[in-house]
């Protein structure tokens, strides 16, 4: 995977990574739950689970965003090529 961003702490309250269309996500806490956003940043698309110390890649549509508690980080990635 290329990595094209920094990793940076989700929030609860406020909608990340907007402009990613894949995301690799980390969970340094015990198991979370990472919620995807629509674009209008009004309503959830779904959640999925991170166990703690796993780590996934979730893919998104044009403005989806992220949710999570802090304990979970998320690093832009290309949408191809892994």
């Amino acid at each position: 995977m290329q990595v094209k961003g920094n990793a940076t702490a989700l929030s609860p309250t406020t909608t990340g990574f907007v402009e990613a269309s894949a995301v690799w996500v980390f969970n340094t806490g015990s198991a979370g739950v990472v919620t995807v956003r629509n674009a209008a940043d009004d309503a959830d698309v779904g959640t999925i689970y991170v166990g703690g110390g796993a780590g996934i890649v979730i893919h998104m549509n044009t403005g989806e965003g992220l949710r999570g508690a802090g304990t979970i980080y998320g690093t832009h990635i290309t949408a191809a090529g892994y």
